[in-house]
Protein backbone atom coordinates (compact mmCIF):
# COMPACT_ATOMS: atom_id res chain seq x y z
CA UNK A 1 0.00 0.00 0.00
CA UNK A 2 3.00 2.03 0.94
CA UNK A 3 4.22 1.52 -2.15
CA UNK A 4 1.72 2.41 -4.58
CA UNK A 5 0.96 5.66 -2.65
CA UNK A 6 4.56 6.79 -3.07
CA UNK A 7 4.08 5.57 -7.04
CA UNK A 8 0.92 8.30 -7.02
CA UNK A 9 2.99 10.67 -5.59
CA UNK A 10 5.91 10.65 -7.68
CA UNK A 11 3.44 10.82 -10.54
CA UNK A 12 1.87 13.31 -9.81
CA UNK A 13 5.12 15.71 -8.97
CA UNK A 14 6.02 14.38 -12.38
CA UNK A 15 3.37 15.91 -13.92
CA UNK A 16 3.69 19.52 -12.05
CA UNK A 17 7.12 19.52 -13.45
CA UNK A 18 5.73 18.39 -16.96
CA UNK A 19 3.41 21.08 -17.06
CA UNK A 20 5.20 24.02 -15.25
CA UNK A 21 8.25 23.30 -18.04
CA UNK A 22 5.43 23.85 -20.96
CA UNK A 23 3.87 26.83 -19.63
CA UNK A 24 7.57 28.86 -19.45
CA UNK A 25 8.22 30.82 -22.07
CA UNK A 26 11.03 30.70 -23.95
CA UNK A 27 13.47 33.24 -22.04
CA UNK A 28 12.25 32.14 -18.96
CA UNK A 29 14.80 29.20 -18.21
CA UNK A 30 18.91 30.07 -18.82
CA UNK A 31 19.01 33.53 -20.42
CA UNK A 32 19.87 37.12 -18.85
CA UNK A 33 18.91 40.25 -19.92
CA UNK A 34 21.88 42.04 -21.03
CA UNK A 35 19.52 45.18 -22.95
CA UNK A 36 21.51 48.95 -22.02
CA UNK A 37 19.19 52.26 -21.79
CA UNK A 38 20.42 53.86 -24.74
CA UNK A 39 19.83 57.26 -22.50
CA UNK A 40 16.88 58.60 -24.65
CA UNK A 41 13.19 58.30 -23.19
CA UNK A 42 11.04 58.21 -25.86
CA UNK A 43 7.60 57.75 -27.60
CA UNK A 44 5.28 54.87 -26.41
CA UNK A 45 2.58 53.23 -27.82
CA UNK A 46 0.96 52.75 -24.20
CA UNK A 47 0.21 55.88 -22.06
CA UNK A 48 2.85 55.59 -19.37
CA UNK A 49 6.39 53.99 -19.76
CA UNK A 50 6.58 49.84 -19.36
CA UNK A 51 10.07 49.95 -18.13
CA UNK A 52 12.60 47.20 -17.87
CA UNK A 53 12.31 46.50 -13.96
CA UNK A 54 11.60 50.11 -13.61
CA UNK A 55 15.45 51.03 -14.74
CA UNK A 56 15.44 50.78 -18.30
CA UNK A 57 13.18 52.61 -20.63
CA UNK A 58 13.36 49.79 -23.59
CA UNK A 59 10.16 47.84 -23.82
CA UNK A 60 7.38 49.27 -25.64
CA UNK A 61 9.58 52.15 -26.56
CA UNK A 62 10.90 53.54 -29.15
CA UNK A 63 13.27 57.24 -29.95
CA UNK A 64 11.91 60.41 -29.68
CA UNK A 65 10.01 61.55 -32.59
CA UNK A 66 9.44 58.39 -33.90
CA UNK A 67 6.45 56.26 -35.21
CA UNK A 68 5.15 54.33 -31.81
CA UNK A 69 3.50 51.18 -32.03
CA UNK A 70 5.11 47.61 -31.43
CA UNK A 71 5.72 46.56 -34.96
CA UNK A 72 8.67 49.18 -34.01
CA UNK A 73 9.73 48.33 -31.04
CA UNK A 74 13.74 46.65 -30.45
CA UNK A 75 13.09 44.78 -27.01
CA UNK A 76 16.40 43.97 -26.23
CA UNK A 77 19.21 41.23 -26.07
CA UNK A 78 19.16 37.68 -24.20
CA UNK A 79 21.97 36.04 -23.27
CA UNK A 80 21.64 32.01 -22.80
CA UNK A 81 24.07 30.62 -19.87
CA UNK A 82 23.32 26.72 -21.10
CA UNK A 83 20.79 25.52 -18.62
CA UNK A 84 17.65 26.09 -20.84
CA UNK A 85 16.78 24.68 -24.20
CA UNK A 86 19.62 26.62 -26.18
CA UNK A 87 23.39 26.35 -26.04
CA UNK A 88 25.69 28.54 -23.42
CA UNK A 89 26.86 31.34 -25.48
CA UNK A 90 23.42 31.68 -27.98
CA UNK A 91 22.03 35.20 -28.00
CA UNK A 92 19.26 36.46 -29.10
CA UNK A 93 17.59 39.92 -30.24
CA UNK A 94 13.96 40.40 -29.51
CA UNK A 95 11.84 42.65 -30.87
CA UNK A 96 7.80 43.37 -31.59
CA UNK A 97 9.75 44.40 -35.00
CA UNK A 98 9.77 41.53 -37.43
CA UNK A 99 12.96 41.23 -38.00
CA UNK A 100 12.76 38.74 -41.07
CA UNK A 101 9.98 40.77 -43.27
CA UNK A 102 10.35 44.54 -41.77
CA UNK A 103 7.99 46.61 -42.12
CA UNK A 104 6.44 48.79 -44.61
CA UNK A 105 10.12 49.47 -46.71
CA UNK A 106 11.97 49.43 -43.40
CA UNK A 107 14.02 46.35 -42.56
CA UNK A 108 16.26 44.94 -39.31
CA UNK A 109 19.78 45.82 -39.18
CA UNK A 110 22.89 43.28 -38.42
CA UNK A 111 23.91 42.83 -34.99
CA UNK A 112 27.65 44.88 -34.69
CA UNK A 113 29.98 44.01 -31.78
CA UNK A 114 32.47 45.24 -30.14
CA UNK A 115 35.22 43.54 -27.65
CA UNK A 116 38.01 45.89 -26.97
CA UNK A 117 35.69 48.44 -26.10
CA UNK A 118 37.16 51.64 -28.04
CA UNK A 119 35.53 53.62 -31.06
CA UNK A 120 37.39 53.27 -33.79
CA UNK A 121 35.47 50.55 -34.84
CA UNK A 122 33.47 47.38 -34.66
CA UNK A 123 34.85 44.17 -33.81
CA UNK A 124 32.83 41.86 -35.22
CA UNK A 125 29.59 42.04 -37.30
CA UNK A 126 26.72 39.35 -37.46
CA UNK A 127 25.46 40.19 -41.03
CA UNK A 128 21.55 38.78 -41.03
CA UNK A 129 20.11 36.85 -43.92
CA UNK A 130 16.43 37.29 -44.50
CA UNK A 131 16.44 36.42 -48.28
CA UNK A 132 14.98 32.70 -48.41
CA UNK A 133 11.85 32.49 -46.89
CA UNK A 134 12.22 30.28 -43.93
CA UNK A 135 15.56 29.91 -44.24
CA UNK A 136 17.41 32.34 -42.50
CA UNK A 137 21.38 32.65 -41.80
CA UNK A 138 24.03 34.69 -41.12
CA UNK A 139 27.42 35.03 -41.52
CA UNK A 140 30.54 36.44 -38.82
CA UNK A 141 32.69 38.83 -40.26
CA UNK A 142 35.88 39.88 -38.04
CA UNK A 143 36.67 43.32 -38.82
CA UNK A 144 39.65 44.57 -39.30
CA UNK A 145 38.94 48.32 -39.77
CA UNK A 146 38.12 47.71 -43.49
CA UNK A 147 34.27 47.32 -43.18
CA UNK A 148 32.02 49.84 -44.85
CA UNK A 149 28.30 50.48 -43.04
CA UNK A 150 25.47 51.68 -44.30
CA UNK A 151 23.73 54.26 -41.67
CA UNK A 152 20.69 55.03 -40.49
CA UNK A 153 19.29 58.18 -42.23
CA UNK A 154 16.40 58.90 -39.75
CA UNK A 155 15.34 58.97 -36.00
CA UNK A 156 16.71 62.04 -33.60
CA UNK A 157 20.18 62.96 -33.66
CA UNK A 158 22.80 61.66 -31.53
CA UNK A 159 20.45 58.66 -31.01
CA UNK A 160 20.37 56.53 -33.43
CA UNK A 161 20.38 59.02 -36.53
CA UNK A 162 24.08 58.09 -38.75
CA UNK A 163 24.59 54.34 -36.65
CA UNK A 164 26.11 51.70 -38.33
CA UNK A 165 22.55 49.68 -39.74
CA UNK A 166 24.24 47.28 -42.07
CA UNK A 167 27.18 45.92 -43.67
CA UNK A 168 27.82 47.73 -47.20
CA UNK A 169 30.90 46.46 -48.02
CA UNK A 170 33.28 43.79 -46.06
CA UNK A 171 36.48 44.92 -47.38
CA UNK A 172 39.30 43.05 -46.32
CA UNK A 173 37.39 41.53 -43.01
CA UNK A 174 37.36 37.86 -42.51
CA UNK A 175 34.93 35.57 -42.00
CA UNK A 176 34.67 33.79 -38.82
CA UNK A 177 35.95 29.83 -39.79
CA UNK A 178 32.90 28.16 -39.39
CA UNK A 179 30.94 31.10 -39.50
CA UNK A 180 29.94 31.29 -43.13
CA UNK A 181 26.21 31.01 -44.04
CA UNK A 182 24.62 29.72 -40.19
CA UNK A 183 21.41 28.50 -39.86
CA UNK A 184 19.71 30.81 -37.21
CA UNK A 185 16.84 30.09 -34.90
CA UNK A 186 14.24 32.60 -35.61
CA UNK A 187 10.34 33.06 -33.46
CA UNK A 188 7.66 34.66 -34.93
CA UNK A 189 4.74 36.44 -33.69
CA UNK A 190 5.03 35.16 -30.10
CA UNK A 191 2.89 35.99 -27.15
CA UNK A 192 3.91 37.59 -24.20
CA UNK A 193 3.83 34.72 -22.33
CA UNK A 194 5.24 32.51 -24.90
CA UNK A 195 8.34 34.49 -25.33
CA UNK A 196 8.76 35.46 -21.45
CA UNK A 197 11.65 37.12 -20.53
CA UNK A 198 9.07 40.20 -19.01
CA UNK A 199 8.67 41.27 -22.34
CA UNK A 200 5.22 42.96 -23.00
CA UNK A 201 2.91 44.15 -26.12
CA UNK A 202 1.71 40.90 -26.98
CA UNK A 203 3.90 40.13 -29.98
CA UNK A 204 7.48 39.19 -30.24
CA UNK A 205 9.85 37.98 -33.29
CA UNK A 206 13.80 37.23 -31.86
CA UNK A 207 16.66 36.16 -34.03
CA UNK A 208 19.28 33.76 -32.13
CA UNK A 209 22.43 33.42 -33.12
CA UNK A 210 25.80 32.08 -31.78
CA UNK A 211 28.47 34.28 -30.07
CA UNK A 212 30.79 31.83 -28.95
CA UNK A 213 33.50 32.38 -31.29
CA UNK A 214 34.29 35.42 -29.09
CA UNK A 215 36.24 32.83 -26.67
CA UNK A 216 35.95 32.13 -23.41
CA UNK A 217 35.10 34.44 -21.07
CA UNK A 218 34.92 37.60 -23.51
CA UNK A 219 33.04 40.93 -22.41
CA UNK A 220 31.45 42.20 -25.56
CA UNK A 221 29.02 45.16 -26.34
CA UNK A 222 26.89 45.08 -29.32
CA UNK A 223 23.88 46.86 -30.87
CA UNK A 224 21.42 47.09 -33.14
CA UNK A 225 19.14 49.50 -35.03
CA UNK A 226 16.32 49.69 -37.73
CA UNK A 227 16.61 50.82 -40.98
CA UNK A 228 14.96 54.30 -40.56
CA UNK A 229 16.77 54.82 -37.54
CA UNK A 230 13.06 54.64 -35.36
CA UNK A 231 14.70 52.66 -32.64
CA UNK A 232 17.61 51.49 -31.62
CA UNK A 233 18.97 48.65 -29.04
CA UNK A 234 22.29 47.80 -27.33
CA UNK A 235 23.67 45.47 -24.79
CA UNK A 236 26.70 44.08 -22.94
CA UNK A 237 27.50 41.02 -21.89
CA UNK A 238 30.54 38.16 -20.83
CA UNK A 239 30.43 35.06 -22.21
CA UNK A 240 30.42 31.65 -20.79
CA UNK A 241 33.89 30.94 -18.69
CA UNK A 242 35.58 27.62 -20.19
CA UNK A 243 37.35 24.92 -17.54
CA UNK A 244 41.09 25.28 -17.79
CA UNK A 245 43.35 22.05 -19.00
CA UNK A 246 44.26 21.96 -15.39
CA UNK A 247 41.20 22.47 -13.62
CA UNK A 248 40.06 19.61 -15.53
CA UNK A 249 42.70 17.07 -14.93
CA UNK A 250 42.59 18.17 -11.18
CA UNK A 251 38.43 17.74 -11.30
CA UNK A 252 38.93 14.02 -12.91
CA UNK A 253 41.94 12.94 -10.81
CA UNK A 254 39.62 13.73 -7.34
CA UNK A 255 36.71 11.53 -9.25
CA UNK A 256 39.11 8.49 -9.80
CA UNK A 257 40.37 9.03 -6.17
CA UNK A 258 37.11 8.99 -4.71
CA UNK A 259 35.97 5.84 -6.87
CA UNK A 260 39.23 3.91 -5.49
CA UNK A 261 38.81 4.86 -1.97
CA UNK A 262 35.40 3.32 -2.80
CA UNK A 263 36.48 0.34 -4.05
CA UNK A 264 39.30 -0.06 -0.87
CA UNK A 265 36.66 0.38 1.35
CA UNK A 266 34.20 -2.38 -0.55
CA UNK A 267 37.07 -5.08 -0.03
CA UNK A 268 37.53 -4.18 3.12
CA UNK A 269 34.03 -4.87 4.59
CA UNK A 270 34.00 -8.15 2.18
Amino acid sequence: MKKRSLVMVVAVFGLFLINSNASAGYLDTGWKNITQFDGYIGSSSNPTYNEWWNTEQEDQEVEPGAATGQQWDLEGFFLSDGTGDEEADSLAMVGGFNFAGGESWVDSGDIFIDTDMDTEYYDYVMDLDFQTSGSYTYTVYHNDGSMLYNLTHGGPSGATQGKAWTVSNPGTATIIQGYNNIAMNYLSNKSDSQMGGGVTGGSHDAVIVDVSFLGSNTTFSLHNAIECGNDFTSGSGTTAAVPEPATIFLLGSGLLGLFGFRKKIRKTDS
